[in-house]
């Protein structure tokens, strides 16, 4: 990931790990726990919604904030069933900034979708990290996305909280194990890009007002 329009050259060589896209996260409490629902409006208009992962050693919540405009290119994503998902994606959808494959992973922020998928171009330029030499501009084999900083989540949801939810061990009991069972994070852990439905997406917003566990 990175700011749009930034130099290939700000990349770095974390794009080498980043075949299947980043990950990133740190908890933090809330104060008192609550049942109220998300108020319409509060991320719940968005025709799609999604779950991104990345590290946040690699590009986190925060760098995505500070970019210009809080826009930065998805990019790096080099697993087709993740590709052929962002394909899919529209302008105005949301998804959760979620930090992985750090001490506590966690659904750390909201962003929107505000470029559909076009060619990556960190697969086309031979002088990136993520070069893929069988990638055609014409024909792209791997494509990226902009989104857009929204929010930071006013606490951020563990994914040990989410497993705990979906097995109905969670502060919000059998709701938690109704509307996170079958959530794709908790079975396809490593894929980078996930739709999220949204009784996941509301429930995950529900969790954010409620003390942590």
């Amino acid at each position: 990931m990175r700011p749009v329009g930034a130099p290939l050259a700000h990349l770095g060589a974390a794009l080498v790990r980043r075949s299947m896209a980043p990950k990133r996260a740190r908890a933090i409490a809330s104060a008192s726990t609550s049942t109220k629902k998300p108020k319409p409006g509060d991320d719940g208009d968005a025709t799609g919604l999604w779950l991104l992962k990345s590290e946040p050693d690699e590009f986190s919540l925060d760098d995505l904030r500070a970019s210009p405009g809080g826009v930065a290119q998805w990019d790096g994503v080099r697993n087709a069933q993740a590709r052929n998902l962002m394909k899919t994606m529209r302008v105005g959808d949301r998804a959760f900034f979620y930090h992985s494959s750090c001490k506590v992973p966690a659904v750390v922020g909201v962003c929107e979708v505000v470029r559909c998928a076009y060619a990556d171009p960190t697969a086309l330029d031979p002088k990136a990290p993520g070069f893929d030499p069988k990638s055609d501009p014409t024909n792209p084999r791997w494509l990226c996305v902009d989104v857009k900083f929204i929010r930071a989540m006013r606490r951020e949801v563990t994914l040990s909280e989410l497993r705990r939810e979906a097995a109905g061990d969670g502060v919000t009991g059998a709701d938690g194990a109704k509307a996170l069972a079958s959530m794709t994070l908790l079975h396809r852990a490593r894929l980078s890009v996930q739709p999220v439905t949204r009784a996941e997406w509301e429930h995950v917003l529900r969790l954010e007002e409620d003390a942590a566990p």
